[in-house]
């Protein structure tokens, strides 16, 4: 059986978004190769077109990402529950070093995006997602980031 994928609800809805945009792009593509072969123009213009048009990497981002939504599992992280940082946790951090403050909320590598509503996503399989996975307010950790050593205390933490 497949290793199933933790996620939240959230990131499997950006994920299905995302799945129907590049089904939507490949029928688009797939209609203007065939646009192209009616084409009575000159026939090396079309095959360059064409040939700028690369199906198999549509075809490997569709397989990915139905794969992807085939094995996720979504996770609801409770307010206080366990008060531990999970999938799907929104987490206050300080840094000590640099004395301020950030919103985290630890997702599933599938998911990460950027930033979301002003708070950052942390991969669950990166450094500080690592080091972050099942720690409790006041809990601090160290992690490195980069080239430097970088030392957390969990002020809170919530659901996503």
């Amino acid at each position: 059986m497949a290793e199933q994928i933790p996620m939240t609800a959230e990131g499997y809805r950006r994920l299905e978004e995302t799945l129907q945009k590049e089904r939507e792009r490949r029928e688009a593509a797939t209609e203007t190769i065939a646009a192209l072969r009616d084409d009575t123009g000159d026939i090396e213009d079309r095959n360059l077109e064409a040939s700028q048009i690369d199906l198999p990497s549509m075809d490997a981002r569709i397989f990915e990402l139905e794969d992807v939504l085939a094995r996720a599992v979504i996770v609801e992280t409770l307010p206080g529950e366990e008060g531990k940082v999970g999938i799907g946790s929104v987490a206050v951090l300080r840094d000590e070093d640099q004395g301020r403050e950030m919103q985290v909320q630890l997702v599933s590598a599938v998911e990460v995006t950027a930033l979301t509503e002003g708070v950052t996503q942390v991969s669950e399989d990166s450094p500080v997602g690592k080091a972050l996975l099942g720690r409790q307010v006041g809990e601090a950790f160290e992690v490195e980031v980069g080239e430097r050593h970088v030392r957390y205390t969990v002020k809170s933490v919530g659901a996503g």
